[in-house]
């Protein structure tokens, strides 16, 4: 897998990884984190260096995450396919259905404010 493509999904799962487990776990990066993590459980190292890039996704811990996902990807083309059809088949997202809205705020903010269909007169 190219080294770019490891440092996104590495950098992926340091920063939004656990938030997206939290959320529901349903997209792109919860399915990333869930099969990292078994993967790195089953083999008996790298679990600690996922967890050391979630709560401190600096860029050394985001560096040593991509190490050790890269290792665990050339030692495994099976796991290699699959995280590259994950990340292929989620960049997509998100999506909604017809009519369907999706708000999303990254980052951080005194005070945010998302709407939809509003009629009238707004005011803050």
């Amino acid at each position: 897998m190219q080294d770019q493509l490891v440092l996104a999904i590495a950098t992926g799962l340091a920063t939004k990884g656990g938030e997206a487990l939290i959320a529901g776990g349903g997209g792109l990066l919860g399915q990333l984190y869930r099969l990292v993590r078994n993967r790195f459980r089953t083999e008996g190292r790298g679990e600690d260096t996922l967890d050391a890039a979630v709560a401190n996704p600096d860029e050394t811990n985001r560096a040593n995450l991509a190490e050790a996902l890269a290792r665990l990807l050339a030692a495994d083309p099976d796991l290699e396919d699959r995280v590259q059809a994950l990340w292929r088949d989620g960049v997509g997202e998100p999506s909604a259905e017809s009519g369907g809205v999706i708000n999303q705020f990254s980052g951080s903010a005194d005070r945010v404010v998302q709407a939809r269909d509003i009629r009238g007169d707004v005011s803050f």
